[in-house]
């Protein structure tokens, strides 16, 4: 008998064993504040608690320590056992929550900055991050109508926040079918590399995960959930491909110029919010002689349905998140595999990654209150302390330091991380040490990447290459690797924000063109653009937040911004919104000055480091995630040009 087939019996002996089972399997720190939230049992906030060190050494785990483990289990059991008829579970007070939160890490939280973030991940609330009218009766003006483009994570929740508030609005979509990323990026093994507990929406909380890592087919399917259920699916225009925007200074609207399936379509729209994403540019394969190359070349995000790798000879050029995450998994198929590696990674160890939740943990989700909010509490709060990590400790460096004392550390767990999983082979753990500080680059997780390259069907080749000949690759000494397919994971084109599509906003001046005069991508808060009123780009430059915390939650920050600010412009009796020069100015040069003391400015970095054009940082945040969580929370209408 399953567990979940016990959970319409009676208590007996054979439930209290099901439930036992599954409070074994329990997260005991977040089991332990859904049981004292249900209950009230101070005895529960008397633990001794331990801490674990997780991924490498750069987060620690705070957990129960096994002296007090049983008093936990024993009281969820009986709660579980004997749950009082007409339990109903309530938001708890700021106050509660602030002190529950400290009780779970046994931490002070020092500041209402840093207070609001960590409530807001726990997400009590039905709808967490909500934008809403002031006023009883909003006028929404005629004709008044917000155009997305994209149906990826951003796109949907824009137009759930929309829906909220009643405005009109359309997602065009170039692609059959919706999921963004998530549609387009169908390689083997595709999947997050956050628990999928923290890759869920916050007022959509109770999907039934079945991978602590969720596959990409799975997440598309939990997007497609989430658009059906909360009623925005039925407005999404597939096959629509916008190719041009432009803005019409005389009637204050902005005219799509759509391409669809066998014809071409314009509209017209007060708003238009780019919600095309960082990762939708392919990066090209610019290799001499590709062309001449007489099998098949396939970038990650351009992989045929059912393509077999049985019988093949297979090069993987590339060794970030894509090619570490998929080259395992080709290895197992193909004849044999030639990895490309022209810069070493700091790749980390992740706990459960491509496990399958067991039954007992999807229980415990299901049916104790509050367990699914403190686990994701502990999913995603636990990463907040990396952030020390990627801050330059000076003094630390004027002794002997590397960069700081935590982020020595780590490497070096990082390096033993290496030489573990390739023990045996010295001679391959020495060709993959970088030299440059973990978290510099983006942090790749492990999916037995390391250990895939002592298989006797895997080579690793280190030498530069040279061209790409009609049978496979020269390498820089003049060896031909003879192969039948090569997979460009060579990553995006992250500068390219809203790529293939032109923009023209006031004068007709194009966007690039702008950007040109500054010195690349340039917005304020990451979305807004002088010259272009009622514009938005959706993970814009330098809005990628900085490590520690679920890109979810950006997504409904980065959207709820929007929605707010659309109200404050009705609400003032106005019909359009427009950042001033100067406030995009102030706001960009206080990025530059923050991500001075960053790692990811480090020297032995900057080259071929996505988050880096020369030495400047054109994709991430440099503030600390409460810092710039508030930023985002309400528009400063000083800011802006309302008309």
């Amino acid at each position: 008998m399953t567990i979940a087939e016990t959970q319409s019996e009676s208590t007996d002996e054979t439930t209290r064993e099901q439930v036992q089972r599954a409070i074994a399997h329990a997260d005991l720190n977040a089991l332990r504040l859904a049981i004292y939230q249900a209950t009230g049992d101070a005895d529960l906030l008397d633990v001794r608690l331990t801490r674990v060190a997780q991924r490498g050494g750069s987060v620690t785990k705070i957990d129960v320590d096994e002296r007090d483990a049983q008093k936990v289990k024993d009281a969820a059991l009986a709660f579980l056992l004997d749950r009082p008829a007409g339990f109903t579970p309530r938001v708890p007070t700021d106050d509660e929550a602030r002190a529950m939160m400290e009780n779970f890490w046994d931490h002070r939280i020092e500041s209402d900055d840093e207070f609001v973030f960590r409530r807001d991940i726990l997400a009590f609330d039905e709808f967490t991050r909500p934008a809403e009218w002031h006023v009883d009766e909003p006028r929404i003006p005629e004709g008044f109508r917000v155009a997305i483009i994209g149906s990826g994570f951003n796109g949907l929740i824009l137009a759930i926040h929309l829906q909220r508030l009643g405005i009109p609005y359309t997602i065009f979509e170039r692609r059959g079918e919706l999921g963004g990323t998530w549609s387009i990026n169908t390689y083997p093994d595709v999947r997050v590399d956050t628990l999928s507990f923290g890759y869920q929406l916050s007022f959509v909380k109770d999907y039934d995960w079945t991978e602590y890592f969720a596959t990409g087919a799975q997440v598309r399917d939990y997007m497609e959930h989430v658009a059906k259920e909360l009623g925005v699916y039925e407005h999404i225009q597939f096959h629509s491909d916008v190719k041009s925007v432009a803005y019409d200074e005389k009637s204050g609207t902005w005219t799509l110029d759509i391409e669809l399936d066998g014809g071409r379509e314009q509209t017209h729209a007060s708003v238009v919010a780019a919600a095309t994403g960082l990762f939708n540019a392919p990066a090209k394969l610019t290799i001499p002689g590709a062309e001449t190359f007489r099998g098949d070349i396939l970038h990650t995000t351009a992989w045929p349905e059912g393509y077999s790798l049985e019988g093949k000879r297979v090069a993987v050029i590339g060794n970030g998140s894509t090619g570490v995450q998929t080259m395992p998994r080709i290895a197992r198929e193909a004849q044999h595999v030639y990895t490309f590696v022209r810069t070493p990674q700091w790749i980390s160890p992740r706990e459960n990654y491509g496990m399958p939740l067991e039954e007992e943990t999807r229980w415990l989700l299901k049916n104790v209150p509050y367990y699914r909010n403190w686990i994701v509490y502990s999913t995603v709060a636990m990463g907040l302390s990396t952030q020390a990590i990627q801050e330059i400790d000076r003094d630390w460096v004027a002794q002997g330091g590397l960069f700081n004392e935590r982020s020595d550390q780590f490497r070096k767990n990082l390096t033993d991380y290496i030489y573990g999983q390739l023990e045996g082979h010295p001679e391959l753990a020495e060709q993959l040490i970088p030299d440059f500080p973990p978290m510099a680059r983006r942090m790749i997780v492990d999916s037995g990447w390391y250990r895939a390259l002592t298989r006797d069907n895997v080579d690793l080749v280190r030498d530069p290459i040279e061209r790409i000949s009609e049978k496979g690759i020269v390498t820089a000494d003049g060896t031909e690797i003879e192969v039948d397919l090569i997979v460009s994971a060579v990553g995006f084109a992250v500068d390219k924000y809203l790529w293939p599509m032109e923009v023209h906003g006031r004068g007709g001046r194009s966007i690039e063109d702008k950007w040109n005069a500054y010195d690349g991508p340039r917005a304020y808060l990451g979305m807004l653009v002088p010259e272009f009123p009622n514009f938005l780009v959706l993970y814009g430059p330098n809005s990628q937040p900085r490590s520690g915390s679920s890109i979810q939650a950006w997504f409904e920050q980065w959207t709820r911004y929007i929605a707010r600010l659309i109200v404050a412009t009705i609400e003032a009796g106005k019909s359009s919104f427009e950042v001033t020069e100067e406030a995009l100015t102030r706001y960009n040069d206080e990025i530059d000055e923050a991500s001075k003391d960053l790692v990811w400015s480090d020297p032995t970095s900057r080259e071929r480091n996505y988050y880096m054009r020369g030495e400047r940082n054109l994709v991430s945040s440099p503030w600390r995630v409460e810092d710039y969580y508030r930023r985002l929370d309400t528009p400063d209408l000083t800011h802006f040009d309302l008309r």
